[in-house]
């Protein structure tokens, strides 16, 4: 009899410590998953996405119309996408700029002619020394998706067109390290002291068409042109009110051959508007303003290397915004 109770006993406790055992398993198990849950969310939390894709359509149809005018009809396309991580010291800012815009006049020429056209990528990594203030690196690229063509008329009075810009003509690199203050979420200013910038002009029949002038601050003969210099961006991205955001990207650049610090500076400012007017349809308004005296400009026969580039598109079409 004892016997039996000796053995039932150690049954019940065996038992007892399987159970035990199963159920700690169970706890176990179940911390290894919510950590690996709150890891996942953790670092999902440090990526912040956010962009906006904008197509906008224009007509303008004439018949008998005594005023004047030219019929037409128009594409402008405009998308901008960002992805910033953030955690810890450490930053990492990208951002996509894609524009391209064309034109069909109907009583001056058959094809489509473009208008707009500019695919730039930015990158900046920092750590950060202080709460405001980030040692970094910066790489942009810029440059276009699509032929571009001056147009002039010979002694015959018939039009020529001739190949001005190309896929990769021009492209533009630019490499710098420096200082990053971040005032706030919605601002950016960043120096250089050493900024390295490259121009490249990869398509002969663009190289032919300036000549010996040069193509885009490339000397003639060559394809690229590397430069030294100071470098400048500034950035700011804000709300205006619930539905209109402001975004603008200012950079300078001057090359130290230039002699002085602050002479014949180059100078990209663009400027990106938009206005939800509901879900699906937005008004947008982009701008950009280039200096650069590297780069010859032809009005009339007279050439010129000192003028500011200005170009803005206005439209009102379907916006997707996330």
């Amino acid at each position: 009899m004892k016997k039996s109770l000796l053995i039932l006993a150690l049954a019940a406790a065996v038992s007892a410590a399987n159970a035990q055992t199963d159920e700690v398993a169970k706890d176990v198990a179940g911390l290894a998953k919510n950590s690996k849950a709150k890891v996942e969310v953790d670092s999902a939390k440090c990526w912040k996405f956010s962009g906006m894709l904008s197509l906008n359509v224009s007509h303008t149809g004439l018949k008998n119309w005594s005023a004047g005018g030219d019929q037409s009809i128009g594409f402008n396309t405009l998308a901008n996408f960002n992805a910033n991580y953030a955690k810890g010291n450490h930053s990492w800012q990208n951002a996509v700029v894609a524009q391209y815009a064309t034109v069909k006049m109907y009583d001056l020429y058959d094809e489509f002619r473009k208008t707009d056209d500019k695919l730039q990528f930015s990158s900046k990594y920092g750590y950060a020394f202080s709460k405001k203030f980030y040692y970094s690196a910066i790489f942009d690229y810029k440059s276009q998706f699509a032929s571009g063509y001056t147009y002039t008329k010979n002694d015959a009075g018939e039009e020529e067109e001739h190949l001005s810009s190309h896929w990769w003509s021009p492209l533009y690199l630019t490499y710098a390290v420096g200082i990053d203050c971040q005032p706030d979420e919605h601002l950016s200013f960043y120096l250089s002291p050493l900024c390295g910038k490259t121009t490249v002009v990869s398509n002969d029949d663009v190289l032919a068409y300036f000549g010996d002038k040069g193509a885009y601050g490339v000397d003639p003969g060559k394809h690229s042109r590397s430069e030294f210099g100071w470098y400048f961006k500034a950035n700011a991205l804000y709300s205006i009110g619930k539905n209109a955001t402001f975004n603008s990207n200012l950079t300078l650049f001057q090359n130290y051959e230039d002699g002085h610090p602050f002479e014949e500076v180059d100078v990209d400012w663009n400027v990106i508007i938009t206005l939800q007017l509901n879900k699906w349809l937005a008004f947008n308004i982009t701008t950009e303003l280039i200096y650069d005296e590297d780069i010859e400009i032809t009005i009339d026969d007279e050439t010129y290397n000192s003028k500011v580039q200005f170009k803005d598109v206005i439209g009102a079409g379907l916006t997707f915004k996330f």
